[in-house]
């Protein structure tokens, strides 16, 4: 959630601290920190929501500077240390030299989730409250440690900024969304509502999968990996295969085109028109979507699509949630989200399967056309589901 740009610092430091911006001043320290002092504001942000504690500002957001390159230089050690001697557990954050009107500034860039909090600073656990830092309450504490599942769809993807969203495909969005048009001054402002941009222009990962010019820059896995395999058997003879790199709602279209050129496409006439037989398209591409929407976007492992001469394997990465079970996801009706912010923006492209009922549409649907029912399993943490591209008649 750092600023990026010279327009979104000065706006920081004239709006003032707030519940995600701290100020410190050490001019008046010889250029030293209170390391308790920093300690605390750093811990309470970390157990909250994240922030950003500039090291060379006055309360009143006047730059007052961190002094020369060298004494800036051992702020910074000084900050890094302390984020692992008195904080506990330790904390990483990003620290990054400013430059505002001639002074010299030291950013420090709290994650807005950590999967070790809650985090103390000598024995007190604090959080933001406001521009203030103060003690956790018991009932606090007890919801941090419950959040360890926070959503990884909304946290904010560090080191990209708004440069590295695709104007074009996110004024797409819109155009298909909205009935009226977003003039250009609003686009980062909806970009913000729907989550896919920090207040400060830090897009969140929902954002760089949507709309990013390079997602895989920033996620290396979150891709789809697809190839035709001969015969009926795993095997390393490839009729086929495609790497699905891009921005989510491109990847569904490749995969999709890669399936339907890769399985039989049967028809037979009735009167004057020609009937496909083949496997339903909106089969395919509910299949597709649900690996996409429901995949965990974290290991170090992508999609997979593996179609042999009688079925079509897709395997995403993830585990069920909670209390969600195999026959929860068969029966349909019962809708558990990983990534709830990239599911209401393929939702709003009118792209996925609605309310968790896509599994017994696409039973119901097959089953129609006479082809078997889809077998669904769990496979060394992945999701997988089969269709079978033979008739059950056949």
């Amino acid at each position: 959630m750092a600023p990026k740009t010279d327009e979104m610092l000065e706006q920081l430091l004239r709006l003032g601290e707030d519940s995600l911006t701290e100020f410190k001043s050490v001019v008046h320290r010889n250029f030293q920190i209170d390391a308790d002092d920093i300690a605390k504001a750093i811990v309470s942000m970390a157990n909250t929501k994240g922030g950003l504690v500039l090291i060379g500002v006055e309360d009143d957001g006047t730059v007052s500077g961190t002094g020369d390159r060298k004494q800036t230089d051992t702020l910074m050690m000084q900050v890094s240390q302390l984020c692992q001697d008195r904080i506990e557990p330790p904390l990483i954050c990003a620290l990054q030299k400013r430059e505002h009107q001639g002074q010299t500034l030291l950013q420090v860039e709290v994650p807005a989730f950590s999967p070790s909090r809650p985090h103390r600073a000598g024995r007190i656990y604090y959080v933001r409250d406001g521009n203030r830092s103060r003690e956790a309450k018991r009932e606090e504490l007890v919801r941090m440690l419950q959040s360890t599942d926070a959503y990884f769809d909304e946290q904010e993807m560090t080191g990209a900024t708004v440069e590295d969203l695709d104007t074009e495909a996110v004024r797409a969005f819109f155009t298909s969304v909205y009935p009226r048009q977003i003039s250009e001054q609003n686009i980062v402002p909806h970009l913000t509502a729907l989550k896919c941009l920090e207040r400060t222009g830090v897009p969140t990962v929902a954002g760089i999968l949507m709309f990013g010019k390079e997602p895989t820059r920033w996620l290396l896995d979150a891709r789809i990996s697809a190839v035709r395999v001969q015969g009926t058997t795993v095997s390393s003879t490839f009729l086929d295969r495609q790497e699905m790199e891009g921005r989510l709602l491109d990847q569904i279209d490749q995969a999709s085109a890669f399936i339907q050129r890769n399985i039989a496409a049967p028809s037979h006439v009735e009167g004057m028109l020609r009937v496909a037989d083949g496997l339903p398209v909106e089969v395919i591409r509910e299949a597709i979507l649900n690996a996409v929407t429901h995949r965990d976007y974290k290991p170090a492992s992508q999609i997979r699509i593996n179609i042999f001469d009688d079925r079509i394997e897709i395997l995403n990465p993830g585990n069920l949630l909670n209390h969600l079970t195999l026959e929860n996801i068969r029966q349909g009706g019962i809708s558990q989200k990983r990534n709830p912010i990239l599911a209401s923006l393929l939702a709003k492209a009118q792209r996925r399967e609605n309310l968790g009922f896509g599994v017994p549409d696409m039973v119901r649907v097959l089953g129609e056309k006479g082809f078997k029912e889809p077998t669904i399993e769990l496979v060394a943490g992945h999701f997988k589901l089969v269709l079978w591209t033979t008739r059950a008649t056949s």
